[in-house]
C-alpha cells in the first residue's frame, strides 16, 4: 500500500527553527529558472553539544511549466502535516546508525507556503539533512553523503582521482562524467572538502561527494557556519541517468557542459557586492 503524501508548512518552520532562505540561478545550466533552498537549522546548531544539524528543503524548477508552485487547498491536506519536530530524525538516526520508521522519513515530504490567504506546494521537492561537524583532522570520521566536517584535510577532486588510481588501476575513476555509472565501495564512500576560501569575514568551505550516482544528494556545495548551504551543484537533477520526464519546455535550453555547476545563493551575492561598494565610497571618502 502506497504511503501517503506527508507536507509541511514553511510557516511551522520559521515559528520554531532558525530558517535561511536562498535563491538560486539556474542560468549556468542552461535555462533561466530558479531553485529555492532553505535551510533549517536544529536547536542545538552552534552550541557545541553535538547536535549541529541542518535539513535542507530545496524547491527545484519544473522545466516543463513556468511555475514551481502549485496552488493547494489547505481542507485537503491539512491532516496531512509531517510533525516539524521531527524533521531532524532521520539525520540524527543516521549518524547512530539506527533504522527509522517510515513514518519519521522526511525526504518524500513536500514544502508548503502560505501567501495570504492562499497555500502553495512546491512542485519538485527534495529534502535532504546534513550533520556539520569539526572534528579534528587526526581523528577518521566516515562522512558518509551526509556529513559535513570542516577541519578534515582538504582533498581536491584530482588529488583523489590519483589516491584511486594508485588503488584501483584498473578502475575508471566514478566522479569522471563517462563513468558514472561505475560502483564506488561502500567503505570508500564519504563527503571531501576540496578547498576553503573567505570573503568579507564569511568563510566557506567547499564539500564534494565521492557516493555512488543514486546516493549523491547536492553533489558538489559550499556551506558556512550560520548561514548553512549556499551554493551547490544539481547535476544530477539536470542530467538524470535512465529515464527522465522530458516533455519539451525549458528542457530543450539544457547545456551539455556549464562552465559553472555551483548556482550562488543571489542573496549572498548582493550582500557581497554591497559591502563591495560601501568599501569603495569609504576609499572615496563618501
Amino acid at each position: 500500500m502506497a504511503q501517503e503524501q506527508k507536507y509541511i508548512l514553511l510557516d511551522s518552520l520559521t515559528a520554531k527553527y532558525k530558517v535561511k532562505h536562498y535563491t538560486l540561478d539556474t542560468s549556468p545550466y542552461g535555462p533561466k529558472n530558479t531553485i529555492e533552498i532553505y535551510n533549517v537549522f536544529s536547536k542545538l546548531y552552534g552550541l557545541n553539544e553535538g547536535g549541529d544539524y541542518i535539513v535542507l528543503f530545496s524547491v527545484l524548477p519544473n522545466l516543463s511549466s513556468k511555475t514551481n508552485w502549485e496552488v493547494i487547498d489547505y481542507e485537503e491536506i491539512k491532516n496531512n502535516f509531517f510533525p516539524t519536530k521531527e524533521i531532524f530524525k532521520k539525520t540524527e538516526h543516521r549518524v547512530f546508525n539506527v533504522s527509522l520508521e517510515k513514518a519519521f522519513d522526511i525526504s518524500g515530504v513536500r514544502l508548503v507556503k502560505k501567501i495570504k490567504d492562499k497555500y502553495y506546494v512546491g512542485k519538485k521537492c527534495r529534502i535532504e539533512g546534513f550533520y556539520c561537524m569539526d572534528y579534528p583532522r587526526d581523528m577518521q570520521v566516515a562522512t558518509k553523503n551526509f556529513i559535513l566536517n570542516t577541519n578534515q584535510p582538504i582533498k581536491p577532486i584530482n588529488v583523489l582521482k590519483e589516491d584511486y588510481k594508485r588503488v584501483l588501476p584498473n578502475h575508471p575513476f566514478p566522479l569522471d562524467r563517462e563513468n558514472l555509472a561505475f560502483h564506488i565501495p561502500n567503505v570508500l564512500e564519504g563527503t571531501y572538502l576540496s578547498n576553503i576560501e573567505e570573503k568579507w569575514s564569511d568563510v566557506m568551505y567547499y564539500f564534494y561527494q565521492f557516493c555512488n550516482y543514486e546516493d549523491r544528494s547536492i553533489d558538489e556545495l559550499v556551506y558556512i557556519k550560520d548561514k548553512g548551504i549556499v551554493a551547490g551543484a544539481y547535476g544530477d537533477f539536470f542530467y538524470s541517468r535512465g529515464k527522465r520526464d522530458i516533455l519539451g519546455g525549458d528542457w530543450t535550453k539544457i547545456i551539455n557542459e556549464p562552465k559553472n555547476r555551483l548556482l550562488w545563493a543571489e542573496e549572498l551575492k548582493k550582500e557581497w557586492a554591497d559591502k563591495e561598494k560601501q568599501l569603495e565610497n569609504w576609499k572615496k571618502g563618501k
